[in-house]
């Protein structure tokens, strides 16, 4: 009854930093074959001619599908060679990068910088959207809700941590409810502009901290 597709339970005999050109190797990289729900989203929310950086881009579709249908000059940055390369065939340009180093920087500026399911895998997310903020409008973030109520049952009827993982738990180093990440992007000097569940239970955008999986947000720096 309170089985949920994806849920698994920790080989804690394996916990290992991930080599991401190896991940890569492994699974096979290529491009997604379609937008994820808060990559629509995203989408949506970016104006046409605009210029993006997505930040620790993966195999996501979206730098490609706004540079091809919304004339958008897109940019990735990736800890993996592989990913970085696979962009450049699509002609998109990128770096490798990883954005936990003090030495990080976009070196330019940026209409939007997308942050997509990256920040609870940091040590230290602070940092980042400190550094970042100054170098673009608009930041396109996304978290999973660690009060989703499927978290909240899971935790209550079968006395385990809910999973957001792929790999390994150690992955996510970071956990917000809704209600939390609105208070921690005031604190980071952040406004939200929007906010949407892209996916969730029918009443997502309604209670959002109980019924959204994925929250997304529109956020641009408070002037001082």
């Amino acid at each position: 009854m309170f089985y949920f597709h994806g849920d698994r339970k920790p080989d804690f005999k394996r916990i290992n930093k991930i080599d991401y050109d190896r991940y890569w190797q492994k699974r096979g990289f290529e491009l997604r074959d379609k937008l994820m729900e808060r990559e629509r989203i995203f989408f949506d929310w970016i104006k046409k001619y605009s210029s993006i950086a997505d930040i620790g881009c993966g195999n996501s579709r979206l730098l490609y599908e706004l540079k091809n249908k919304k004339n958008c000059q897109a940019y990735g940055t990736d800890i993996s060679s592989l990913v970085i390369e696979s962009l450049r065939k699509q002609g998109i340009e990128g770096k490798v990068a990883d954005i936990e180093s003090n030495d990080f920087n976009l070196e330019k500026q940026f209409d939007y910088l997308v942050l997509s399911e990256v920040l609870e895998h940091l040590r230290y997310p602070e940092d980042l959207i400190m550094k970042l903020k100054k170098q673009t409008k608009y930041l396109l973030i996304s978290i999973p809700n660690s009060a989703f109520y499927r978290y909240r049952l899971g935790l209550m009827f079968k006395g385990r941590f809910f999973t957001q993982w792929r790999e390994h738990p150690s992955e996510h180093l970071r956990y917000w409810s809704h209600k939390d990440f609105m208070d921690w992007l005031e604190a980071m000097g952040l406004e939200i502009v929007e906010y949407q569940a892209s996916n969730g239970f029918l009443l997502k955008n309604i209670f959002p901290n109980l019924f959204g999986h994925q929250m997304c947000y529109l956020v641009k720096s408070i002037k001082q």
